[in-house]
């Protein structure tokens, strides 16, 4: 004689485990963007008290190690195929070379103007950082990966 076992406890605990996933995702989510959004204040999303010249550095120094955390913890939601990219993410907020050994490094955000002269041709190039836009370009890119599930 054969006797069956009931699946509908399985499935009932198979659901509970995947919906409170989705829950934690969901929070992870949610206090990812809201430690982006209160140490970034008034830089971003709109750039309201942006500071004048080169001044953008102390500021974003001094939130570094809450983004930090945050980000430490939050990687931990993003799915395996995206670690890669949200890594490359956090480098090109932090750092403009983009080098993972390499510290801190905000002139990327410094609203600065630089002038080079090419000998050969006689030419004369005119760059300028436009910081706000740099700094909106890269929080937007890691915020992507926290969009509501």
């Amino acid at each position: 004689m054969i006797h069956w076992i009931n699946p509908l406890p399985f499935f009932t605990a198979l659901l509970y485990f995947f919906g409170k996933k989705r829950d934690r995702r969901a929070e992870a989510c949610q206090n990812f963007r809201s430690a982006f959004l209160h140490e970034l204040e008034g830089l971003y999303p709109l750039p309201t008290n942006w500071p004048k010249g080169t001044g953008i550095e102390p500021t974003l120094r001094k939130a570094f190690p809450v983004l930090q955390a945050a980000i430490a913890e939050f990687r931990f939601y993003v799915p395996d195929d995206q670690k890669n990219a949200f890594d490359l993410a956090w480098r090109d907020y932090r750092c403009l070379t983009k080098r993972e050994v390499d510290a801190q490094d905000y002139t990327h955000y410094m609203n600065m103007a630089s002038e080079a002269f090419d000998g050969t041709t006689g030419q004369t190039f005119r760059s300028k950082t436009d910081g706000k836009s740099n700094l909106k370009r890269n929080v937007d890119r890691l915020l992507e990966f926290a969009k509501d599930v």
